[in-house]
């Protein structure tokens, strides 16, 4: 089901400015909140960011340099709670999708959008592409969390797992979004049912070894699932792309800023051919 917004409650107000690097911070306000955002270039397509746990625009400062070499639209942006975000209760993932789509709309992004996700954020993306899917040309997902990873571990290993766990979610104490990310686990289920079927979509997956030497996710095995978990996305997908780095670790954006672009331009490729294609058989 689509998420109807009501645009006439979002307006865009530029109420705050800084320097970040040579790029503005936004704010974009509405009744309700404010979002933080950067709004750089301009093109064909709307390249836009989900960040991880608690990232936002700031996580991406090191990367503009090479974001800007794509000749597209760039935006950046941080969900309720970070950077200058308004703080909120609700974190999920469909309210926080619900405010991104305010934003783009209130910046008058409507179609040709390419969602990028890395880590966390690639859950975001995944119910957006659902959510409004006659708005998205493509997918990118950069490392990205998976809803059966937590399952996939505990069966590896329990009790590696167990003791894991606990430091984890000591490590994370406070954070909504890793509560969030929690009940996920739970569910095990986003609205796509775990197959990316027909939008163009880039993977990136981290095989390196070594980033850690205690959580099982980092252990030769528990990369093992990860990289089987992000193939199965798109296993019935023609239009998709993915690629296996044991050069980088999750970090993939701060760690190979060329890579992530590389990987959005393949992707435009393979979008601009898909849509060429259906174009010709019409």
């Amino acid at each position: 089901m689509k998420i109807i917004v009501l645009l006439n409650v979002f307006c865009l107000l530029l109420v705050s400015f800084y320097s970040l690097g040579k790029v503005e911070l936004n704010i974009a306000q509405n009744k309700y909140m404010d979002l933080e955002y950067i709004d750089i270039g301009t093109g064909e397509f709307n390249i836009v960011i989900e960040s991880g746990i608690g990232m936002g625009v700031s996580y991406w400062q090191p990367v503009l340099s090479e974001l800007r070499k794509l000749p597209h639209r760039i935006i950046i942006y941080s969900r309720a709670g970070i950077g200058r975000s308004t703080d909120s209760t609700d974190v999920s993932i469909t309210r926080s999708n619900q405010r991104l789509h305010e934003l783009l709309t209130s910046l008058k992004i409507k179609n040709n959008i390419v969602l990028v996700g890395h880590s966390y954020g690639g859950l975001h993306v995944r119910e957006y592409a659902v959510a409004f899917s006659e708005h998205i040309t493509g997918i990118v997902l950069l490392d990205p969390s998976h809803e059966l990873f937590s399952d996939q571990l505990s069966k590896l290993d329990r009790a590696w797992f167990e003791r894991d766990d606990i430091k984890l979610n000591a490590m994370m104490a406070g954070s909504r979004e890793w509560a969030m990310l929690q009940d996920i686990y739970k569910q095990g289920s986003l609205s796509d049912k775990g197959a990316i079927m027909t939008i163009p979509t880039a993977i990136v997956t981290s095989s390196k070894l070594g980033e850690s030497d205690w959580w099982i996710g980092h252990s030769a095995k528990g990369k093992e699932i990860w990289r089987t978990l992000h193939a199965s996305l798109i296993r019935k997908n023609s239009n998709a792309i993915h690629i296996v780095s044991d050069a980088v670790g999750h970090n993939i954006p701060v760690e190979q800023p060329s890579l992530v672009v590389a990987t959005i331009s393949q992707l435009i490729s393979v979008a601009k051919a898909n849509t060429h294609a259906i174009s010709k058989s019409l």
